[in-house]
């Protein structure tokens, strides 16, 4: 009876995947990034440096990353109905536990650790996991629809947080974001997700067998271009022993070394370089709404181009969001606006584009757990990102050395994407 009501629909249930996705990704992103405005009030609260207070979220980025290897197998063998219900309960716990916390290892634990655990349940490598299996044509829009809920969190719930901060206090605003992931995000996964469209009697993009008999020609079909490597029934095993996966690796490494480090320490800059903490978190809000343009941006371009060219491009623009943040302290006007939609673009490219490139080169039944292995270079790289800079800002006093090395690590990950060469494996063409 379910398959018929979803058949008879005119709204291809993959779209019904991706909206709660959209909700799912944007809350738990939002209890993610807010931790840019939760850090500088807990250095205010204890008096840590920024050294110590990064360690918090390095352990949060590394064990999200970590957790995610777990992620990626439960959401191939259970499925989002399961995995992402009972991630919401850890992470609320996680974040209540947060609330209680008074020394750096309490901290670390409750935040870093658990609530990193959470999150990975929750998040990129665990949606990356199964939305994939919901499309072929449009898997780039729809990864980066599902995604640009990142950004809307980081928009609505991060200026959302420093101002409950500064009513309520941050161990109040811990609770409240608490009940937030436990009552939206469980019921909303339990009712409305599914693993693949084979649950339903459906086919990826909305095709059914009888349309497929149609004269009806998609514009854009999926070629195979290396039939030998698609033929491969790709495990982990399997995937290691390939460059290809080292590559992506490499790329999930740079990137994340970047786009962590300046999402964590992106306020903190700016309020070095005289702006309020509150202007600060407004102006990362409109960094994260671009990010959710460039999300989608960037999915529907790599839908019609080739990926790694389009995250070249996103490199490019990404680097200019960074010129604008280190002349910032030297040069006022429209440069944080700037810094906003030029990072916040470019850094949107990520989203889609990851798991999109190694979808095109591993995509098969142990994708899940694949992916969530590359992620961990991921991981690596976004908690070197979030440590590194807050300790040259406590050595030098200025930002400006860790940006500069931003540069060379974003560059560094166009290039290894583009040795993966997902075009050489599979890509869209006119049909």
């Amino acid at each position: 009876m379910e398959k018929a009501t979803v058949k008879k629909s005119p709204l291809f249930y993959g779209w019904v995947v991706v909206a709660v996705a959209f909700v799912t990704l944007g809350i738990t992103f939002g209890v993610w990034y807010s931790y840019s405005v939760f850090f500088l009030a807990v250095i205010k609260d204890f008096g840590w440096s920024r050294a110590s207070a990064s360690s918090i979220f390095s352990i949060f980025i590394f064990s999200q990353a970590v957790m995610g290897l777990l992620a990626g197998y439960l959401q191939d063998r259970f499925g989002p109905r399961r995995v992402i219900p009972f991630g919401t309960l850890l992470l609320s716990f996680a974040l209540v536990l947060t609330s209680q916390a008074r020394e750096l290892w309490h901290f670390q634990l409750a935040y870093g650790v658990l609530a990193g655990s959470g999150v990975s349940l929750l998040g990129f490598s665990s949606h990356s996991a199964f939305i994939p299996n919901w499309f072929e044509r449009r898997r780039g829009l729809a990864m980066g629809m599902a995604m640009s809920g990142i950004g809307f969190g980081m928009l609505i719930l991060v200026p959302a947080v420093e101002k409950s901060i500064t009513f309520f206090g941050w161990r109040t605003t811990y609770v409240f974001l608490a009940g937030l992931v436990l009552l939206v995000v469980g019921p909303l996964n339990l009712v409305f997700s599914r693993k693949n469209p084979q649950e339903l009697g459906l086919k990826p993009d909305g095709d059914s067998p009888e349309t497929d008999l149609k004269l009806q020609k998609p514009a854009l079909v999926m070629k195979i271009m290396d039939p030998e490597w698609v033929k491969n029934n790709w495990t982990l095993s399997k995937a290691v022993k390939t460059k290809r996966f080292w590559f992506l690796i490499g790329g999930f490494v740079c990137g994340s070394y970047v786009y962590q480090g300046i999402l964590l320490h992106g306020i903190s800059a700016m309020v070095d370089s005289g702006l309020t903490r509150a202007t600060a978190a407004y102006y990362f809000g409109i960094l994260g709404l671009a990010g959710s343009a460039g999300k989608i941006l960037f999915g529907y371009l790599s839908d019609r181009h080739p990926r790694e060219g389009i995250n070249i491009l996103a490199g490019i623009i990404t680097v200019l969001g960074l010129i604008c943040l280190i002349i910032l302290a030297r040069v006022h006007g429209p440069l944080p606006l700037l810094f906003a939609l030029f990072f916040g673009l470019g850094y949107g490219a990520a989203a889609p584009l990851q798991p999109s490139v190694s979808a095109d080169i591993f995509l098969g039944k142990s994708f899940g757990l694949i992916f969530a292995v590359i992620c961990i270079g991921g991981g690596i790289g976004g908690s070197l990102g979030s440590f590194f800079p807050g300790w040259i800002r406590d050595l030098t006093g200025t930002y400006s050395t860790a940006i500069l090395f931003s540069f060379v690590s974003i560059s560094l990950s166009g290039l290894f994407i583009w040795l993966a060469a997902p075009r050489k494996v599979r890509k869209m063409v006119k049909a």
